[in-house]
Protein backbone atom coordinates (compact mmCIF):
# COMPACT_ATOMS: atom_id res chain seq x y z
CA UNK A 1 0.00 0.00 0.00
CA UNK A 2 1.22 3.55 -0.98
CA UNK A 3 2.14 6.00 1.76
CA UNK A 4 1.10 9.44 1.88
CA UNK A 5 4.15 11.95 1.50
CA UNK A 6 3.81 15.63 2.25
CA UNK A 7 7.23 17.70 2.21
CA UNK A 8 6.94 21.73 2.49
CA UNK A 9 9.37 24.38 -0.17
CA UNK A 10 10.36 26.59 2.68
CA UNK A 11 10.92 23.66 5.14
CA UNK A 12 12.73 21.18 3.46
CA UNK A 13 16.21 19.82 3.56
CA UNK A 14 18.21 21.49 0.61
CA UNK A 15 21.52 20.03 -0.97
CA UNK A 16 24.36 22.62 -2.91
CA UNK A 17 24.50 21.33 -6.55
CA UNK A 18 27.05 23.12 -8.79
CA UNK A 19 26.98 20.86 -11.69
CA UNK A 20 30.58 22.80 -13.05
CA UNK A 21 32.83 21.71 -9.92
CA UNK A 22 30.80 17.67 -10.42
CA UNK A 23 31.35 17.12 -13.95
CA UNK A 24 34.09 19.39 -14.90
CA UNK A 25 36.19 21.30 -11.73
CA UNK A 26 39.34 22.21 -13.60
CA UNK A 27 37.75 24.54 -16.53
CA UNK A 28 36.21 27.91 -16.98
CA UNK A 29 32.76 27.24 -17.95
CA UNK A 30 30.40 30.19 -19.42
CA UNK A 31 27.33 29.69 -17.38
CA UNK A 32 27.34 28.82 -13.49
CA UNK A 33 25.40 25.03 -13.28
CA UNK A 34 24.33 25.65 -9.55
CA UNK A 35 21.05 24.98 -7.73
CA UNK A 36 19.99 24.28 -3.96
CA UNK A 37 17.32 21.14 -4.52
CA UNK A 38 15.39 19.02 -2.35
CA UNK A 39 13.67 15.76 -4.13
CA UNK A 40 10.69 13.93 -3.25
CA UNK A 41 9.93 10.52 -5.09
CA UNK A 42 7.08 8.29 -4.97
CA UNK A 43 7.35 4.84 -3.19
CA UNK A 44 7.68 3.35 -6.60
CA UNK A 45 9.80 5.39 -8.13
CA UNK A 46 7.26 6.58 -10.90
CA UNK A 47 7.55 9.94 -9.93
CA UNK A 48 9.83 12.46 -8.69
CA UNK A 49 9.06 15.94 -7.72
CA UNK A 50 12.38 18.36 -6.80
CA UNK A 51 12.35 21.71 -5.27
CA UNK A 52 14.69 23.90 -6.89
CA UNK A 53 16.40 27.66 -6.13
CA UNK A 54 18.36 29.21 -8.63
CA UNK A 55 20.39 32.11 -7.07
CA UNK A 56 20.83 35.23 -9.28
CA UNK A 57 22.93 34.79 -12.17
CA UNK A 58 22.47 31.33 -11.91
CA UNK A 59 21.63 28.31 -14.61
CA UNK A 60 19.96 24.85 -13.31
CA UNK A 61 21.18 22.67 -16.40
CA UNK A 62 22.72 22.16 -19.70
CA UNK A 63 20.45 23.10 -22.75
CA UNK A 64 18.72 19.96 -23.14
CA UNK A 65 15.14 17.75 -24.04
CA UNK A 66 14.33 14.44 -22.75
CA UNK A 67 12.82 11.39 -25.15
CA UNK A 68 10.67 9.62 -22.74
CA UNK A 69 10.79 11.67 -19.23
CA UNK A 70 7.72 14.46 -19.21
CA UNK A 71 8.63 17.28 -17.21
CA UNK A 72 6.59 20.50 -15.68
CA UNK A 73 7.30 23.72 -13.96
CA UNK A 74 5.73 25.62 -11.59
CA UNK A 75 7.77 28.43 -10.94
CA UNK A 76 6.57 29.33 -7.00
CA UNK A 77 8.50 32.54 -6.79
CA UNK A 78 11.13 35.03 -8.59
CA UNK A 79 11.65 35.58 -12.22
CA UNK A 80 14.34 33.93 -14.82
CA UNK A 81 14.55 33.31 -18.19
CA UNK A 82 13.26 30.06 -19.78
CA UNK A 83 16.23 29.34 -22.84
CA UNK A 84 13.41 27.16 -25.48
CA UNK A 85 13.65 25.83 -29.47
CA UNK A 86 11.58 29.05 -29.85
CA UNK A 87 13.51 31.37 -28.25
CA UNK A 88 14.03 33.20 -24.57
CA UNK A 89 10.65 33.38 -22.69
CA UNK A 90 10.56 35.66 -19.25
CA UNK A 91 9.01 33.22 -16.61
CA UNK A 92 7.59 34.32 -13.22
CA UNK A 93 5.93 33.27 -10.23
CA UNK A 94 2.40 31.07 -10.81
CA UNK A 95 3.64 30.33 -14.26
CA UNK A 96 3.35 26.26 -14.80
CA UNK A 97 5.15 25.23 -17.96
CA UNK A 98 5.13 21.55 -19.43
CA UNK A 99 8.20 19.66 -21.23
CA UNK A 100 7.10 17.43 -23.69
CA UNK A 101 9.66 14.40 -24.23
CA UNK A 102 11.25 15.63 -27.67
CA UNK A 103 13.02 17.86 -29.00
CA UNK A 104 10.34 21.05 -28.70
CA UNK A 105 10.56 20.41 -24.91
CA UNK A 106 14.13 21.50 -24.82
CA UNK A 107 14.81 23.80 -21.85
CA UNK A 108 17.50 25.55 -19.99
CA UNK A 109 16.55 28.02 -16.88
CA UNK A 110 18.75 31.12 -15.57
CA UNK A 111 17.65 33.60 -12.90
CA UNK A 112 18.01 36.36 -14.55
CA UNK A 113 16.52 38.56 -11.84
CA UNK A 114 18.46 40.36 -8.31
CA UNK A 115 16.18 37.47 -6.16
CA UNK A 116 16.03 33.51 -6.11
CA UNK A 117 14.35 31.83 -8.28
CA UNK A 118 12.39 28.70 -6.73
CA UNK A 119 10.81 26.24 -8.52
CA UNK A 120 9.24 22.70 -8.77
CA UNK A 121 10.04 20.26 -11.12
CA UNK A 122 7.85 17.25 -11.89
CA UNK A 123 9.02 14.62 -13.61
CA UNK A 124 7.85 11.30 -14.96
CA UNK A 125 10.29 8.19 -14.36
CA UNK A 126 11.87 6.56 -17.71
CA UNK A 127 14.24 4.41 -17.26
CA UNK A 128 16.44 3.74 -19.83
CA UNK A 129 16.09 7.61 -20.73
CA UNK A 130 18.12 9.45 -23.22
CA UNK A 131 18.76 13.10 -23.00
CA UNK A 132 19.66 15.18 -26.52
CA UNK A 133 21.94 18.67 -26.11
CA UNK A 134 21.43 20.14 -29.05
CA UNK A 135 23.62 23.15 -28.66
CA UNK A 136 26.82 20.78 -27.41
CA UNK A 137 26.00 17.63 -30.09
CA UNK A 138 25.93 15.06 -27.23
CA UNK A 139 23.50 12.87 -25.57
CA UNK A 140 23.31 10.97 -22.09
CA UNK A 141 22.01 7.59 -21.20
CA UNK A 142 20.81 6.94 -17.91
CA UNK A 143 19.84 3.76 -16.76
CA UNK A 144 19.27 2.15 -13.40
CA UNK A 145 22.68 1.18 -12.88
CA UNK A 146 24.86 3.36 -15.61
CA UNK A 147 24.79 6.73 -16.60
CA UNK A 148 27.14 8.45 -19.51
CA UNK A 149 27.62 11.21 -21.79
CA UNK A 150 28.31 10.53 -25.61
CA UNK A 151 29.38 12.79 -28.47
CA UNK A 152 26.13 12.48 -31.22
CA UNK A 153 29.13 11.55 -34.40
CA UNK A 154 30.44 8.83 -32.03
CA UNK A 155 29.68 4.72 -33.10
CA UNK A 156 31.20 1.64 -32.85
CA UNK A 157 30.53 -1.44 -35.13
CA UNK A 158 27.36 -2.96 -34.30
CA UNK A 159 29.61 -6.25 -34.44
CA UNK A 160 32.44 -5.53 -32.61
CA UNK A 161 34.40 -7.75 -30.49
CA UNK A 162 31.90 -10.34 -32.16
Amino acid sequence: MQELIIKNVKTADYKDVNMNKIFDPDTTHQKALEFKNSTVASPEGKTFVTFYTLAPGKTNFPYHYHTGMEEVYYIISGTGTLKTPEGDRTVTEGDVIIFPANEKGAHQLTNTSNEALTYLDVDTKSSPEVVFFPEKGDFRIMTEVKRGNFPLDAEVNYLRNE
